[in-house]
Protein backbone atom coordinates (compact mmCIF):
# COMPACT_ATOMS: atom_id res chain seq x y z
CA UNK A 1 0.00 0.00 0.00
CA UNK A 2 1.46 3.27 -1.22
CA UNK A 3 2.05 5.96 1.97
CA UNK A 4 0.83 9.52 0.87
CA UNK A 5 3.29 11.67 1.71
CA UNK A 6 0.83 14.47 2.07
CA UNK A 7 -0.69 12.48 4.79
CA UNK A 8 3.33 12.14 6.49
CA UNK A 9 4.76 15.67 5.37
CA UNK A 10 3.71 19.10 4.69
CA UNK A 11 4.16 20.61 1.68
CA UNK A 12 4.32 23.96 3.61
CA UNK A 13 7.11 22.94 6.34
CA UNK A 14 9.16 21.11 3.46
CA UNK A 15 9.01 24.10 1.30
CA UNK A 16 9.85 25.98 3.85
CA UNK A 17 13.27 24.25 4.76
CA UNK A 18 14.11 23.76 0.96
CA UNK A 19 13.68 27.20 0.62
CA UNK A 20 15.91 28.79 3.78
CA UNK A 21 18.52 26.41 2.78
CA UNK A 22 18.91 27.89 -0.62
CA UNK A 23 18.87 31.28 0.31
CA UNK A 24 20.97 30.79 3.14
CA UNK A 25 23.76 29.12 0.59
CA UNK A 26 22.99 31.71 -1.84
CA UNK A 27 23.68 34.30 0.86
CA UNK A 28 26.69 32.33 1.24
CA UNK A 29 28.02 32.84 -1.61
CA UNK A 30 28.07 36.53 -1.79
CA UNK A 31 24.58 37.05 -2.99
CA UNK A 32 21.16 38.53 -2.74
CA UNK A 33 18.85 36.24 -2.44
CA UNK A 34 15.05 37.39 -1.63
CA UNK A 35 12.37 34.87 -1.76
CA UNK A 36 8.69 36.33 -2.96
CA UNK A 37 5.79 35.70 -0.50
CA UNK A 38 2.29 36.08 -1.08
CA UNK A 39 1.47 38.88 1.80
CA UNK A 40 3.76 41.42 -0.34
CA UNK A 41 0.81 41.22 -2.15
CA UNK A 42 -0.91 43.19 -0.06
CA UNK A 43 1.65 45.79 0.87
CA UNK A 44 2.08 49.34 0.30
CA UNK A 45 5.89 48.67 -0.69
CA UNK A 46 7.57 45.67 -1.21
CA UNK A 47 9.66 45.34 1.68
CA UNK A 48 13.14 44.90 0.34
CA UNK A 49 15.17 46.35 -2.31
CA UNK A 50 15.53 43.43 -4.82
CA UNK A 51 17.85 45.88 -7.38
CA UNK A 52 15.50 45.18 -10.65
CA UNK A 53 18.68 47.03 -12.89
CA UNK A 54 21.40 44.24 -11.12
CA UNK A 55 22.19 41.08 -12.94
CA UNK A 56 20.04 38.52 -11.78
CA UNK A 57 18.20 35.32 -12.52
CA UNK A 58 14.72 34.79 -10.70
CA UNK A 59 15.28 31.05 -9.56
CA UNK A 60 12.01 28.99 -9.28
CA UNK A 61 11.26 26.07 -7.00
CA UNK A 62 8.35 23.43 -7.57
CA UNK A 63 7.77 21.80 -4.49
CA UNK A 64 6.66 18.16 -4.99
CA UNK A 65 5.24 15.55 -2.56
CA UNK A 66 3.96 11.90 -4.24
CA UNK A 67 4.07 8.90 -2.51
CA UNK A 68 6.17 5.97 -1.00
CA UNK A 69 5.82 2.70 -2.32
CA UNK A 70 7.09 -0.61 -2.11
CA UNK A 71 5.83 -2.38 -5.25
CA UNK A 72 5.90 -0.98 -9.01
CA UNK A 73 2.92 -1.54 -10.94
CA UNK A 74 1.91 -1.66 -13.82
CA UNK A 75 4.48 -2.42 -16.17
CA UNK A 76 8.46 -3.09 -16.27
CA UNK A 77 9.89 -2.37 -12.57
CA UNK A 78 12.90 -0.06 -13.33
CA UNK A 79 16.14 -0.72 -11.59
CA UNK A 80 15.35 1.23 -7.97
CA UNK A 81 16.38 0.14 -4.33
CA UNK A 82 13.96 0.39 -1.61
CA UNK A 83 12.68 2.94 -0.23
CA UNK A 84 11.56 4.22 -3.32
CA UNK A 85 9.08 7.20 -4.18
CA UNK A 86 7.00 8.98 -7.16
CA UNK A 87 5.09 12.19 -8.00
CA UNK A 88 3.19 13.08 -11.36
CA UNK A 89 3.59 15.68 -13.62
CA UNK A 90 0.84 16.58 -16.39
CA UNK A 91 2.86 17.60 -19.26
CA UNK A 92 -0.57 17.97 -21.42
CA UNK A 93 -2.38 20.62 -18.93
CA UNK A 94 -3.08 23.65 -20.99
CA UNK A 95 -1.76 26.84 -19.21
CA UNK A 96 -0.41 24.16 -16.21
CA UNK A 97 2.05 24.25 -13.71
CA UNK A 98 4.20 22.12 -16.09
CA UNK A 99 4.37 24.81 -18.65
CA UNK A 100 4.63 27.65 -16.50
CA UNK A 101 7.85 26.46 -15.22
CA UNK A 102 8.90 25.28 -18.86
CA UNK A 103 8.07 28.44 -20.23
CA UNK A 104 9.88 30.57 -17.60
CA UNK A 105 13.10 28.32 -17.83
CA UNK A 106 13.01 28.98 -21.34
CA UNK A 107 12.84 33.08 -20.99
CA UNK A 108 15.62 32.77 -18.45
CA UNK A 109 14.17 31.46 -14.85
CA UNK A 110 16.23 28.85 -13.51
CA UNK A 111 13.46 26.08 -12.51
CA UNK A 112 13.68 22.79 -10.48
CA UNK A 113 11.30 20.65 -9.53
CA UNK A 114 12.27 19.21 -5.56
CA UNK A 115 10.64 16.52 -3.93
CA UNK A 116 12.06 14.43 -0.90
CA UNK A 117 13.84 11.29 -0.56
CA UNK A 118 12.13 10.50 2.92
CA UNK A 119 8.29 10.49 3.82
CA UNK A 120 7.80 11.31 7.50
CA UNK A 121 7.80 14.72 9.89
CA UNK A 122 10.57 13.26 12.44
CA UNK A 123 12.57 12.34 9.22
CA UNK A 124 12.19 15.47 7.89
CA UNK A 125 12.64 17.50 11.32
CA UNK A 126 15.77 15.75 11.76
CA UNK A 127 17.28 16.90 8.44
CA UNK A 128 15.60 20.73 9.11
CA UNK A 129 17.94 20.74 12.03
CA UNK A 130 21.17 19.61 10.17
CA UNK A 131 20.31 21.62 7.14
CA UNK A 132 20.30 19.09 5.27
CA UNK A 133 16.42 18.84 3.49
CA UNK A 134 17.91 19.77 -0.04
CA UNK A 135 20.73 17.33 0.39
CA UNK A 136 17.97 14.92 0.71
CA UNK A 137 16.20 16.03 -2.04
CA UNK A 138 15.54 15.20 -5.83
CA UNK A 139 15.99 17.81 -8.26
CA UNK A 140 15.11 17.94 -11.49
CA UNK A 141 14.41 20.68 -14.55
CA UNK A 142 11.54 21.18 -16.54
CA UNK A 143 13.55 21.30 -19.48
CA UNK A 144 15.03 17.72 -19.06
CA UNK A 145 11.39 16.11 -18.71
CA UNK A 146 10.68 18.09 -21.60
CA UNK A 147 13.82 16.73 -23.59
CA UNK A 148 13.15 12.81 -22.12
CA UNK A 149 9.80 13.03 -23.72
CA UNK A 150 10.60 14.23 -27.22
CA UNK A 151 13.92 12.07 -27.65
CA UNK A 152 11.50 8.96 -26.93
CA UNK A 153 8.33 10.06 -28.73
CA UNK A 154 6.35 10.32 -25.89
CA UNK A 155 2.88 12.36 -25.77
CA UNK A 156 2.47 14.87 -23.40
CA UNK A 157 0.47 13.40 -20.40
CA UNK A 158 0.07 12.54 -16.48
CA UNK A 159 3.68 10.96 -16.32
CA UNK A 160 5.12 9.82 -13.08
CA UNK A 161 8.89 10.76 -11.68
CA UNK A 162 10.23 7.27 -10.01
CA UNK A 163 13.21 7.56 -8.08
CA UNK A 164 15.40 6.15 -5.08
CA UNK A 165 18.27 7.29 -3.31
CA UNK A 166 20.36 7.30 -6.65
CA UNK A 167 18.71 7.17 -9.62
CA UNK A 168 15.49 8.74 -11.64
CA UNK A 169 13.41 7.51 -14.03
CA UNK A 170 9.95 9.04 -16.18
CA UNK A 171 7.35 6.60 -16.31
CA UNK A 172 5.16 4.76 -17.33
CA UNK A 173 7.71 3.02 -19.81
CA UNK A 174 10.86 3.60 -17.70
CA UNK A 175 13.01 6.36 -19.01
CA UNK A 176 16.08 7.20 -17.37
CA UNK A 177 16.37 10.86 -16.12
CA UNK A 178 18.94 13.19 -15.80
CA UNK A 179 19.09 15.00 -12.30
CA UNK A 180 20.69 17.87 -10.75
CA UNK A 181 22.61 17.11 -7.64
CA UNK A 182 21.67 18.95 -4.93
CA UNK A 183 24.55 20.56 -3.77
CA UNK A 184 24.98 22.02 -7.41
CA UNK A 185 22.00 23.82 -7.68
CA UNK A 186 23.13 26.86 -5.87
CA UNK A 187 26.36 26.83 -7.69
CA UNK A 188 24.52 26.36 -10.97
CA UNK A 189 22.77 30.06 -9.99
CA UNK A 190 25.80 31.51 -8.71
CA UNK A 191 27.43 30.92 -12.38
CA UNK A 192 24.61 32.27 -14.32
CA UNK A 193 24.52 34.97 -11.72
CA UNK A 194 28.01 35.91 -12.50
CA UNK A 195 28.40 35.29 -15.87
CA UNK A 196 25.66 37.44 -17.07
CA UNK A 197 24.80 40.97 -17.42
CA UNK A 198 20.78 41.12 -17.85
CA UNK A 199 19.35 42.95 -15.27
CA UNK A 200 16.76 40.82 -13.10
CA UNK A 201 14.45 43.02 -14.17
CA UNK A 202 14.60 42.53 -17.32
CA UNK A 203 14.34 38.63 -17.44
CA UNK A 204 11.43 38.82 -14.94
CA UNK A 205 9.62 41.30 -17.40
CA UNK A 206 10.29 38.51 -20.43
CA UNK A 207 9.18 35.84 -17.89
CA UNK A 208 6.32 37.57 -17.43
CA UNK A 209 4.85 37.79 -20.81
CA UNK A 210 6.24 34.84 -21.33
CA UNK A 211 3.24 33.48 -19.24
CA UNK A 212 0.68 34.65 -22.02
CA UNK A 213 2.70 33.26 -24.73
CA UNK A 214 2.95 29.34 -23.38
CA UNK A 215 0.97 28.03 -26.82
CA UNK A 216 4.98 29.00 -28.27
CA UNK A 217 6.83 25.58 -26.19
CA UNK A 218 3.23 23.66 -25.98
CA UNK A 219 4.03 20.32 -28.47
CA UNK A 220 0.84 19.08 -30.95
CA UNK A 221 -0.73 16.86 -28.81
CA UNK A 222 -4.46 15.21 -28.83
CA UNK A 223 -7.48 16.45 -27.75
CA UNK A 224 -7.63 15.23 -23.86
CA UNK A 225 -11.03 16.87 -22.63
CA UNK A 226 -14.37 14.91 -24.29
CA UNK A 227 -17.57 17.02 -24.49
CA UNK A 228 -19.05 15.21 -20.97
CA UNK A 229 -15.65 15.84 -19.17
CA UNK A 230 -15.86 17.30 -15.60
CA UNK A 231 -13.69 19.94 -16.92
CA UNK A 232 -16.01 20.57 -19.26
CA UNK A 233 -18.41 21.82 -16.05
CA UNK A 234 -16.43 23.94 -14.22
CA UNK A 235 -15.22 27.72 -15.13
CA UNK A 236 -11.45 27.04 -16.10
CA UNK A 237 -9.97 30.51 -17.10
CA UNK A 238 -6.98 29.26 -18.70
CA UNK A 239 -9.10 27.31 -20.61
CA UNK A 240 -11.73 29.58 -21.27
CA UNK A 241 -9.06 32.36 -22.94
CA UNK A 242 -9.58 34.70 -20.32
CA UNK A 243 -6.41 33.91 -18.44
CA UNK A 244 -4.35 37.05 -20.48
CA UNK A 245 -7.11 39.70 -19.49
CA UNK A 246 -7.15 38.86 -15.91
CA UNK A 247 -3.24 38.68 -15.99
CA UNK A 248 -3.15 42.20 -16.99
CA UNK A 249 -5.80 43.21 -14.76
CA UNK A 250 -3.52 42.24 -11.89
CA UNK A 251 -0.83 44.00 -13.35
CA UNK A 252 -2.80 46.97 -13.72
CA UNK A 253 -3.88 46.63 -9.83
CA UNK A 254 -0.29 46.08 -8.73
CA UNK A 255 0.82 49.13 -10.30
CA UNK A 256 -2.49 50.99 -9.30
CA UNK A 257 -1.10 51.06 -5.64
CA UNK A 258 1.26 53.05 -6.29
CA UNK A 259 4.68 50.58 -7.14
CA UNK A 260 6.79 51.13 -10.02
CA UNK A 261 6.31 48.88 -12.91
CA UNK A 262 9.48 46.70 -11.98
CA UNK A 263 7.78 46.31 -8.70
CA UNK A 264 4.94 45.73 -10.14
CA UNK A 265 5.99 42.71 -12.67
CA UNK A 266 8.14 41.31 -9.58
CA UNK A 267 4.88 40.98 -7.90
CA UNK A 268 2.62 39.67 -11.05
CA UNK A 269 5.44 36.61 -11.64
CA UNK A 270 5.83 35.78 -7.92
CA UNK A 271 2.20 35.54 -7.54
CA UNK A 272 1.45 33.23 -10.70
CA UNK A 273 4.10 31.34 -9.70
CA UNK A 274 3.47 31.20 -5.77
CA UNK A 275 -0.05 30.12 -6.89
CA UNK A 276 0.68 27.28 -8.65
CA UNK A 277 2.94 25.79 -5.68
CA UNK A 278 6.00 27.31 -6.54
CA UNK A 279 8.85 29.31 -4.65
CA UNK A 280 10.28 32.38 -6.77
CA UNK A 281 13.60 33.71 -5.23
CA UNK A 282 14.78 36.75 -6.78
CA UNK A 283 19.12 36.12 -6.90
CA UNK A 284 21.47 38.98 -7.92
CA UNK A 285 25.30 39.50 -7.80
Amino acid sequence: MPVDLHERLSEFSYGYGVTREVEDELRGRGLSATPFFPNLIHEAELGFDVGFNLPGVPLLLQFKLGQAVRRFVPGPRPSLAQPFWRYTIDTAEPDGQFELLLKAEVDGADVFYVAPKFHDWEIYLRAFERREVLDRSLVVRPSTIRQVLTSHSIPDEKHKVVYDNMRAYLCSTPMVLETVEAADVCKKVESRVRSIETPIGETLERIYAGFSERAAIRRVREQRVSEDSDRTVYAIPSEEGEQPELRQERLNRFQGAGRSREEAIALAVGAEAWSSGAQLIFVTG
